[in-house]
């Protein structure tokens, strides 16, 4: 076997060069960056809205634990969002290119940093979960964002322990999709995308309940043993491009076993889409 010489010296004269020639060249990896997220207070911003600041300020007291965390307003994120000191929970809204107007609110998590002064989008973003419409919220969200919290801590927590899994995002916990296994499935009829016909529907086993959202956020809300409810997060009046985000989550013990999105179009509407069920039943 013949070897390049050129490229076989020039690869001897790197590892021999000096060490102070690579010296001032750092490099800071998405790990480096937030390994310090469970020392530092996350401050939880109150978005306005009196309901679901209630909401979330029950999850956050109720579930939080991964870091130190303090509420706080608008005003105070915006005098303290450029400190790296702190992180920062809160609602943003998400548009995509196609839309006039965003069309979600997500939950995000953020580091404080110089750069925020030049917006949110500029910010060290760890984690965002799609939490509702933006325009015409159904309520479900309410009951969801104790799961939400839940999923957030545990996703953060995982990127922090390693450089391999910095990059870890939510579409990792498809992989739980094995666990609905026996489980109850209860899906509102909401939920459902109009692509889903009766026969798709008949070919569901006699454990998958297509119900209304009252039952299905009841479920949710008790920690109903061994149920999986759905959560589908979009904009109220989609255009052509708009994104579906499907969720599946066990009640009791608020796993996330699906999370899955979809650009709504004419034969892909909002809810879930024929594969998506053929995919959980396939699970089961």
């Amino acid at each position: 076997m013949k070897l390049n010489i050129g490229i076989f010296a020039a690869a001897i004269a790197v590892i021999l060069a000096p060490t102070g020639l690579f010296g001032q060249v750092q490099i800071t990896t998405r790990r480096e960056k937030i390994k310090d997220f469970t020392s530092k207070t996350t401050k939880v911003v109150m978005s306005g809205d009196e309901i679901l600041d209630e909401a979330l300020r029950e999850a956050v007291t109720t579930s939080w634990s991964l870091s130190p965390y303090e509420f706080c307003s608008k005003d105070e994120f915006n005098a303290l969002k450029t400190n790296a000191g702190h992180y920062f929970l809160l609602v943003v809204k998400g548009q995509e290119k196609k839309e006039y107007e965003p069309g979600i609110d997500l939950l995000t998590l953020v580091k404080g940093g110089p750069e925020a002064a030049k917006g949110i989008n500029e910010m060290l973003e760890v984690v965002s979960f799609p939490l509702r419409s933006a325009q015409l919220p159904s309520g479900r969200e309410l009951a969801v964002l104790p799961a939400i919290i839940k999923v957030m801590q545990d996703l953060t927590k995982t990127m922090t322990s390693s450089e391999m899994k910095a990059y870890s995002s939510l579409n990792s916990y498809n992989k739980n999709l094995g666990k609905i296994k026996n489980r109850q499935l209860y899906i509102p009829a909401e939920d459902i995308a109009p692509q889903v016909d009766g026969k798709t529907l008949g070919k569901l086993d006699q454990d998958i309940f297509i119900t209304d959202e009252d039952e299905v956020d009841g479920i949710l809300a008790r920690g109903a043993y061994n149920a999986v409810v759905s959560f589908v997060v979009a904009p109220a009046d989609p255009v052509d491009g708009s994104v579906c985000y499907k969720m599946l989550f066990t009640a009791d013990t608020q796993e996330l076993l699906y999370f899955k999105k979809h650009r709504i179009g004419s034969r892909r509407g909002r809810g879930f889409l024929p594969d998506d069920l053929k995919e959980i039943k396939k699970a089961r």
